[in-house]
């Protein structure tokens, strides 16, 4: 699935996606699903890592 960053009209495919300008103003990024996805991506990586420094439930 491809996604497009409706502010500068790039396209990413959805194994990749990322906001590339996160602490930039955006009107969209309440409705944005690359921002969604990125920081969906930084929540997992954070549970994983917790839970290999047995931290983590």
């Amino acid at each position: 699935m491809e996604l497009v960053c409706e502010k500068y009209q790039e396209k990413f495919a959805s194994e990749k996606a990322v906001c590339r300008r996160p602490t930039e103003y955006c009107k969209f990024r309440s409705a944005c699903l690359l921002h969604f996805l990125a920081r969906e991506k930084v929540g997992e990586a954070k549970k994983e890592s917790k839970d290999m420094d047995g931290e983590g439930k």
